[in-house]
């Protein structure tokens, strides 16, 4: 059979599974186990669950745990609302200020969680309610609340950093180290949005005699920096050093911050042994549930191999087309274009194995083409009718929200995150500098 005929029908199998209702992994396993059932009988099957089996034992996924455990702590214990407070205290007579807050906090427990949806969630929880009360805009509210939670797919720690390196076979630590420069980029633009936003039109957050508080010394200013934000800088410094040092792996990098963070708990007499057991738990349930996508995903590369259908398309493409540059576009595109329909991690394993080939056969760093590739990603949740961060930030939203306003809240950070992809492609040292300097 045709090639193309075998991914087409493939592909869209896969689409009409997803569409069912069926959880993502459980329909790539379906179809990845009909296929190799078709073409090799129970032996298919066999060889299909022994590749997932080496897949899981990569050493690459390890980090998984220890980093959402990071986040589980820093969730439950309650030191993100000290942190939040901490930055309220600091950040004074700013245009659209509690958003420019939101986003402060956003990029720090990025560095921290990991976890884009629930950190959604979280900010949209604790600072919905108040900037509200004070007479933000819906869009301006949900669109940064939004933004906030977004910067942790990109931010180091990322489990989709870990999942994207693991899937498609690159460096994990280099993706970590590559994304920090576009990440900072991202809540860059960000926060200058918000403030020119304010600053042309006044009506999207109140003034800011209205939200004047308290005058605040620079002494208590530089102890709540210290008691309050510079320990979770550390942590996030040390985790990050330790790989950029070349001194240990991404695993063991990821157990020192989870150890730090339970530390970190102890100090502002969070810590229990109900803290413990919470955060054990719902490090577990999550990371079984990441597993069983990469899991998945081996399942469907697999039968890609044995179809031939990824060497073939290759081989398709470079024949047809000899610019690395429009082969990249067009990969991006694709991404985008999924991202509008089908979740995440759906798309990283359906496309990574079949781009990760034509990254190599062109040339085109692995690294810089990840941090695209992931950025991609993530406007894709910003993105209807399929976007998870639309969904979440109506669900903690109060019923004046519709989601009309969250969409448009979401537009302008839709385009700041193409605006980001642009500059890291025109300028890729953004991206590979830093990795290129990790012993």
């Amino acid at each position: 059979m045709e090639w193309s005929l075998v991914l087409t029908l493939i592909l869209v199998c896969l689409v009409a599974v997803m569409f069912t209702g069926l959880p993502i992994a459980f329909s790539f396993l379906l179809v990845s186990g009909f296929a190799m059932f078709s073409m090799m009988g129970f032996g298919g099957l066999r060889q299909l669950v022994l590749g997932m089996q080496s897949q899981l034992c990569n050493f690459n996924f390890t980090p998984i745990p220890f980093f959402v455990i990071m986040g589980e702590v820093f969730f439950q214990s309650g030191i993100i609302t000290r942190t939040m407070d901490a930055l309220s205290r600091l950040v004074r007579r700013v245009p659209g200020r509690l958003s420019v807050i939101t986003l402060l906090g956003g990029g720090i427990f990025a560095a921290l969680s990991g976890s884009s949806l629930a950190n959604t969630a979280m900010f949209g929880s604790l600072m919905m309610p108040e900037m509200m009360r004070r007479g933000y805009s819906k869009q301006m509210t949900t669109g940064s609340i939004m933004a906030s939670g977004a910067l942790a797919m990109i931010i180091p720690p990322s489990n989709q950093v870990v999942m994207l390196g693991g899937i498609a076979n690159i460096s994990v630590s280099k993706i970590l180290i590559g994304a920090i420069v576009p990440g900072v980029l991202m809540l860059i633009l960000y926060i200058a949005y918000i403030i020119l936003s304010c600053v042309r039109n006044p009506s999207l957050a109140p003034k800011l005699e209205e939200e004047a508080e308290q005058f605040i010394s620079v002494s208590e200013k530089v102890a709540t920096i210290f008691k309050d934000i510079v320990p979770l800088l550390f942590i996030f410094l040390v985790v990050i050093g330790i790989i950029f040092a070349g001194v240990g792996t991404a695993t063991e990098a990821a157990a020192l911050g989870a150890l730090a963070s339970y530390i970190l708990a102890m100090a502002y007499r969070k810590f229990s042994f109900k803290l413990l057991i919470r955060t054990l738990i719902g490090s577990l349930k999550t990371t079984t549930m990441l597993m069983l996508i990469i899991a998945a995903s081996s399942g469907f590369s697999q039968v890609l191999s044995f179809t031939g259908a990824s060497r073939q398309a290759v081989l398709a493409v470079t024949q047809a087309v000899s610019s690395p540059a429009l082969v990249l576009c067009a990969m991006l595109l694709i991404t985008f274009l999924m991202g509008l329909f089908i979740e995440q991690a759906a798309i990283m394993m359906i496309c990574l194995p079949l781009f990760m080939p034509l990254v190599k056969a062109f040339g085109i760093d692995e690294i810089w083409f990840a941090v695209l590739f992931l950025i991609l990603l993530q406007i894709g949740q910003f993105t209807p009718p399929v976007g998870m961060s639309l969904f979440v930030m109506k669900g903690v939203s109060p019923p004046e929200v519709t989601m009309t306003h969250i969409m448009q809240g979401a537009v302008p950070y839709i385009v700041l995150d193409l605006i980001a992809v642009g500059l890291l492609a025109l300028i890729p040292p953004l991206v590979t500098a830093l990795p290129g300097l990790i012993s």
